[in-house]
């Protein structure tokens, strides 16, 4: 009976791994608690389909949560988020590993590393709300994008997208607060300032309109003083790389 048990086991124990493969067997391992057997079983499944989005999704959780590997954890996040940037569960445990990481380095008085880890943490919020905003989920979007900008404030690309976000919501008041804002940080950035315009122009702030022309002129010379080849500027539409063309209607997300 006990010999006819352990040939039963052994053969199913083949099935998983020839049928269904090592993703099952760290399963099971999870279930049971067995964390660095589920680790080492990740690996190895990675080792053969290095995006699988599974096993970086369970690799990095358990890295985090149950074997305190923060420096991995946050390795296999990264990897998971460079193939699907809008992953909740990706976001959240990259989050979790780099502020663990700040914390520790901030213990070790080391600025420089506190400053990476906490831009690094800006970086995977500004690409989901990113990812979240072309996909009009836009309350998810404003939330990280927020907290992007709030991690790194010289930062200009966040409060672009909120400024787009917030036209494709028309809410033209707060569009114009965020390029304003994108303005302040890189008074030369010609995204921001032909927002502006076009902006100011539909609502009806001609005088700041022309002001903030001037600016862009202004802009364009000191970013290319001996070129020829500079085309006029469009400033009839914003010349973000994710214009839509025409607002949702009224009743769209």
């Amino acid at each position: 009976m006990i010999r006819g048990a352990c040939a039963s086991l052994i053969l199913l124990t083949l099935a998983l791994t020839g049928c269904r493969g090592k993703l099952d067997l760290a399963a099971i391992q999870v279930e049971r608690g067995k964390w660095e057997s589920a680790a080492k079983l990740y690996r190895e499944y990675l080792a053969d389909h290095p995006e699988s989005a599974i096993a970086l999704r369970s690799l990095s959780a358990i890295e985090c949560n149950r074997l305190r590997e923060y420096e991995q954890c946050a390795e296999h996040a990264d990897r998971l988020l460079a193939t699907m940037p809008r992953d909740s569960q990706g976001v959240g445990t990259g989050v979790y590993a780099y502020t663990l990481l700040a914390d520790k380095a901030a213990q070790m008085q080391d600025a420089a590393r506190v400053r990476a880890c906490l831009d690094r943490i800006a970086k995977i919020y500004y690409e989901a709300g990113y990812w979240n905003y072309m996909n009009e989920g836009y309350n998810v979007a404003e939330k990280q994008l927020r907290n992007a900008v709030r991690l790194k404030p010289d930062d200009p690309l966040a409060y672009l997208r909120l400024g787009i976000l917030f036209w494709n919501k028309h809410m033209d008041d707060s569009s114009i607060v965020w390029f304003e804002r994108a303005a302040e940080v890189d008074p030369l950035n010609e995204d921001a300032l032909i927002d502006l315009i076009v902006m100011y122009r539909e609502t009806g702030q001609g005088d700041k309109a022309l002001r903030t022309y001037d600016r862009l002129a202004h802009a364009r010379k000191v970013l290319y003083p001996d070129s020829v080849f500079v085309t006029e500027v469009d400033t009839t539409r914003p010349p973000m790389l994710d214009y839509r063309g025409e607002r949702p209607s009224e009743d769209g997300p």
